[in-house]
């Protein structure tokens, strides 16, 4: 059996053995992980390569389409696994020149979101800990090539991070080793929806990676209109385990806020929230609700003229507020819309996400 690429002890032990010393195993560790070179543009010979091929399993993921977006700078992977389930990661390319990666925890999502694509599709696996990785491997040598540089990482693709969390703790741990990856803690956010005894132990065990809250409820009632998990885990709860993290982490939290037309959009909501909040360190980020192929129609994305003032008046009660600009809409690549709809073109894709915004 093969061993793992990212067995960063079996690598180095064989590295060794292979004749390569101190600098040589710095440099390559460094041109692998790092800089993302091919393996095929290692400058090693061509036996030591092939017998590297031999002994190591260098890629988990084959990758099966790739679409573009024509109006930002996303783009949307559509990976294979081995036992041919489909999962998609998005390459987020920021107008600032920072780029961003957003990987998928699973395939599929256990939680059953009413208003996101990945959960209409159901629950069908985690991934491994070298499936999460090598969506980094394989998307960081497409972003080297550009001559750009990835510096963020973010669980926010499909499925819930925290539902997979020994997979999810074990590829953190290779992200943030300086013998592979080498991430600052603080350039990798986990997102969920709320699960408190794993965010809690999420929190003891990476304190400074980055945590968001998928709040986007200002009651109990409007939360759960839009997500289920709010009948196990209500907003009184998730006040408790916000709370706690402050202490365990010593800094702030996302708090990320989908605003719905006519559900949760109101001023009387933004007070709320604002209420809600209080005391606590927190960055408010409001999300659009973006076009989707999820089964629930009757929800609409609230229009600016609703959004501007529930943005000002989070403001008013103090706190720092953003809007996100969705990357990817034309490509179903944007928050809620990742489903592994590569049977559907980009015209439709872009024809569907102009409906929903007009």
């Amino acid at each position: 059996m093969k061993q793992s690429i990212y067995n960063i002890k079996e690598l180095e032990a064989w590295l060794t053995r292979a004749g390569f010393g101190g600098r040589d195993l710095r440099r390559t560790r460094r041109l692998l992980f790092r800089e993302f070179t091919p393996l095929s543009q290692l400058p090693w010979e061509d036996s030591v390569k092939e017998k590297f091929e031999q002994e190591f399993e260098t890629s988990y993921l084959t990758l099966v389409a790739r679409h573009d977006s024509q109006i930002d700078g996303a783009s949307k992977l559509l990976f294979e696994t081995a036992d041919g389930k489909r999962i998609e990661t998005v390459i987020l390319r920021i107008h600032t020149g920072r780029v961003s990666l957003c990987v998928s925890s699973q395939v599929g999502c256990t939680e059953s979101c009413h208003f996101c694509a990945t959960g209409a599709m159901g629950f069908f696996r985690n991934l491994k800990k070298e499936e999460i990785l090598d969506q980094v491997l394989q998307a960081g040598r497409i972003i080297a090539s550009e001559g750009r540089k990835l510096r963020n990482i973010v669980f926010m693709g499909m499925g819930e991070p925290l539902r997979n969390y020994e997979n999810l703790s074990a590829s953190l741990k290779s992200l943030l080793h300086g013998g592979t990856f080498q991430f600052a803690d603080k350039y990798i956010t986990v997102s969920s929806l709320g699960i408190p005894e794993l965010m809690i132990k999420l929190a003891k065990e990476f304190p400074q990676v980055g945590m968001a809250l998928s709040l986007n409820g200002h009651t109990d009632e409007s939360r759960s209109r839009v997500m289920p998990i709010n009948d196990r885990y209500d907003m009184a709860l998730l006040r408790q385990t916000l709370e706690e993290l402050e202490q365990i982490r010593q800094k702030g939290i996302m708090i990320e806020y989908i605003m719905f037309d006519g559900i949760n959009d109101s001023l009387e909501a933004a007070d709320r929230v604002a209420e809600y909040l209080k005391g606590l360190n927190v960055h408010i980020n409001l999300i659009p609700l973006n076009p989707d192929f999820s089964n629930d129609k009757s929800l609409l994305p609230s229009s600016r003229e609703v959004t501007d003032p529930f943005q000002e008046r989070l403001r008013s009660h103090g706190y720092k507020v953003t809007r996100r600009f969705s990357l990817g809409q034309d490509i179903a690549a944007a928050c809620g819309q990742l489903a592994n709809k590569d049977d559907i073109s980009d015209v439709e894709i872009a024809n569907k996400a102009l409906a929903g915004l007009t």
